[in-house]
C-alpha cells in the first residue's frame, strides 16, 4: 500500500462516515435552537473514529513509502583497526644480571663486653645514642678488683724482698765456696733459691699488671665513635667476661650482607663492582665492592658475601633492605641473548610457564607470551619465547625471537592471536 492508496481509503472512510452520520442525523435543526443531545453524541463519536482511522492509514503509508533499499541493506559500522607500538628486536645482552636481596649493616659493628666478672652498677647510654671515641658507656662495681690490686702490690713487695735476700745468700755462698768455706751443695741451693725468687718477682709483677687491667675494665668505654645499637645489661646484673653488654656500630661506613647461591659463587670475585638499590629509597643507586666471600655455605647452599658501599646516602641506615645486582658476562658462554621491554609480555595471553632449561638456554627456565607483528599479513601473531632475568625495565630472551622481529610493546592487553593491526608511527 502506498501513500496514494492510503489517502484514497481515508477519503472513502470520510465519505462513508459522513453518510452514516447523515443517516443517523435528525432531519433538521430547529431555528434558533440546537441539536438534540443524542445527535451531538453520535456526531462526536463519528468525528473521533474518522480522525483516528485517517491518522493510522497515514502512518502506514509513510512507513510503506520509505526507500525500499533500507530493508534490503542492513546498516554496517566499519571496525577500526587498532594501532600498536612495536619494538624491533636487535639489542643484545652483554652479560647476565643477578639481583640478590640483602641487609644494610654498619661496616664496623662491635659487641662490647667488660672483660671481667662483676656486678653492673651503672649503664650510662641508651639505644640509638651517638657516642664519641673513649666515652664512658657503663661501669662495674670496682671494689672487689681494687682489693685484688692491693693484694697484688703486697705480693710484689714480698717477692722483691725475697729476691734481695736470695741474691745476698748467693753472693755470700759463692765467696765462701772460693775460700773453701762452703760446699758445692750449698752453692747449688743458693743458686736455685735465687732463680726461684726471680721467678716469683716476675709472677708478682704480672699479677699486679693484670689486677690493674681488670680494675680498668670495670669501666666500659667506646673504642670508636658511633651509635649504640643495643644495651643488653641492666644495673645490679651479674656478668661474666664473655657476656655481651652493649653493641656499638661505627658511623659512616656501611656494607651489605648477601647470600649468593652456589651456582653463582664461582663468578663472584674480590673487588667486583656491583650496584645496590633500596626499596625504601626511590631512585637511590650506590656502587659497592665485594670485600669478603665466605669459604663455607650456610643455609640453602648459599655463601655469605659482604659488599662495602663506596658512598653512603644521608637517608641510608643500617637495617634497611637492599637489592644488589651482580653482572656476570661468563653466563652467556657465547650465546646470543636479546633484551625486550618488560611491557611486551602479554600476561593476559597466558602466565609465565616454567620449563626445563636446555643447554642452549642456560639459566632460562621460563616461557612468556609476546605478540609479534606480521607486516606482510598486517596481523599480530602470539608467540612464546624463552625468557631469563629482569634487567631494569627489560627482560632477557634466550629463544623464540630473531633480529628484526617487531614485538608489540604497548597495548598487548587488547590483542588476540591473528588480529588485524597497524603499526603506530609518530607524525
Amino acid at each position: 500500500m502506498n501513500i496514494e492508496e492510503c489517502r484514497a481509503m481515508t477519503e472513502h472512510v470520510h465519505s462513508d462516515g459522513a453518510g452514516m452520520i447523515e443517516h443517523r442525523r435528525t432531519p433538521a435543526r430547529p431555528e434558533g435552537g440546537s441539536w438534540p443531545k443524542e445527535s451531538k453524541k453520535i456526531q462526536n463519536v463519528s468525528r473521533y473514529w474518522r480522525l483516528s482511522f485517517a491518522a493510522s492509514c497515514l502512518g502506514i503509508g509513510l512507513l510503506l513509502s520509505a526507500p525500499a533499499g533500507c530493508d534490503d541493506r542492513p546498516s554496517t559500522v566499519a571496525k577500526a583497526i587498532p594501532r600498536v607500538r612495536v619494538f624491533v628486536v636487535g639489542k643484545q645482552a652483554t652479560g647476565q644480571s643477578r639481583r640478590i636481596s640483602g641487609k644494610v649493616e654498619a661496616a664496623d659493628r662491635s659487641p662490647l663486653s667488660f672483660g671481667v666478672k662483676g656486678t653492673v652498677i651503672e649503664v650510662i647510654v641508651e639505644p640509638g645514642q651517638a657516642v664519641a671515641e673513649g666515652q664512658l658507656l657503663a661501669q662495674l662495681d670496682a671494689e672487689p678488683l681494687r682489693l685484688q690490686l692491693e693484694e697484688a702490690r703486697a705480693h710484689l713487695s714480698t717477692s722483691r724482698a725475697q729476691l734481695v735476700e736470695a741474691e745476698a745468700t748467693y753472693r755470700r755462698t759463692s765467696k765462701l765456696f772460693k775460700q773453701r768455706g762452703a760446699s758445692q751443695k750449698e752453692v747449688d741451693a743458693a743458686t736455685a733459691s735465687l732463680a726461684t725468687s726471680n721467678g716469683d718477682l716476675k709472677a708478682a709483677q704480672g699479677a699486679l699488671e693484670q689486677a690493674e687491667l681488670d680494675l680498668a675494665r670495670t669501666n666500659m668505654t667506646a673504642p670508636f665513635a658511633g651509635q649504640i645499637v643495643q644495651v643488653l645489661v641492666d644495673p645490679f646484673q651479674e656478668v661474666t667476661a664473655n657476656d655481651q653488654a652493649i653493641v656499638l656500630q661505627a658511623a659512616g661506613a656501611l656494607e651489605i650482607a648477601v647470600r649468593v647461591p652456589e651456582t653463582m659463587i664461582r663468578e663472584v670475585d674480590f673487588g667486583q663492582v656491583v650496584q645496590a638499590t633500596f626499596p625504601s629509597l626511590e631512585g637511590v643507586t650506590v656502587k659497592g665492592l665485594v670485600t669478603t666471600i665466605g669459604a663455607d655455605s650456610e643455609s640453602g647452599n648459599a655463601f655469605p658475601v659482604t659488599v662495602r658501599l663506596s658512598a653512603s646516602e644521608a637517608d641510608l641506615r643500617p637495617g634497611m633492605t637492599a637489592s644488589v645486582t651482580f653482572n656476570f658476562s661468563a653466563y652467556l658462554d657465547g650465546r646470543t641473548v636479546y633484551l625486550i621491554p618488560l611491557s611486551a609480555i602479554a600476561i593476559d595471553a597466558g602466565l609465565l610457564a616454567p620449563t626445563k632449561p636446555s643447554s642452549e638456554q642456560g639459566s632460562a627456565g621460563n616461557q612468556a607470551p609476546v605478540f609479534v607483528y606480521d607486516s606482510a599479513a598486517g596481523v599480530v601473531r602470539l608467540k612464546r619465547v624463552a625468557v631469563g632475568d629482569l634487567r631494569g625495565n627489560e627482560i632477557e630472551v634466550y629463544d623464540g625471537l630473531q633480529p628484526g622481529d617487531q614485538v608489540v610493546s604497548a597495548g598487548v592487553t587488547f590483542l588476540r592471536d591473528g588480529m588485524k593491526a597497524a603499526v603506530w608511527r609518530r607524525r
